[in-house]
């Protein structure tokens, strides 16, 4: 994907972003004022299927800017699809270091206020991706997909994902992409 296509991608999700959030904002404004309980299931239903589409989007926007060549992951999210466990690992950690890249920047730019604003949205999409992915590849996977040979002790066990978002081994505990 060339650099120009890349950047009208990320325009096009932008524009997805932006349109959603007008449609939630429009619906919170029929929300009953302090009382969650007695909103109409229809509101409700409608608010959740457009934040779903909104974390949708902004796990898709997230996946073409750290890896703009995977397009299988893409596509299983826009169609819905099962995603595997490791290859959903793998963008996790990238998604992680670039959120820790954006962090470093972000103290760097501290007195430029657009810059400051514009780093904070990033970061906090690249954490909605994140836990969209994640949630993803537990929801769509067996115990059994996460099976794999650990490389410290040897043994093909059982890996999970943890607070940390790494993918890391339940007998000994090691990561297993370092």
């Amino acid at each position: 994907m060339s650099f120009i296509n890349h950047a009208e991608q990320n325009l096009h999700y932008d524009q997805q972003i932006e349109a959603i959030e007008n449609e939630i904002r429009t619906l919170q404004v029929t929300m009953p004022i302090g009382d969650i309980e007695s909103m109409p299931e229809a509101l409700a239903a409608s608010l959740d299927e457009l934040f779903i589409n909104l974390h949708t989007v902004i796990a898709l926007k997230c996946v073409s800017t750290i890896d703009p060549q995977n397009t299988l992951i893409v596509d299983a999210i826009q169609h819905q699809q099962a995603l595997k466990v490791l290859d959903v690992g793998k963008l996790i950690q990238l998604m992680s270091d670039q959120i820790e890249l954006l962090q470093e920047a972000l103290v760097q730019f501290d007195r430029d206020t657009q810059s400051t604003a514009m780093m904070k949205q990033a970061i906090a999409e690249f954490f909605i991706a994140r836990q969209v992915l994640v949630d993803t590849a537990i929801s769509d996977s067996s115990e059994a997909d996460n099976f794999c040979q650990c490389s410290s002790c040897l043994q093909s066990t059982y890996h999970q994902f943890t607070a940390g978002f790494d993918y890391v081994c339940t007998q000994c505990e090691t990561p297993f992409f370092k």
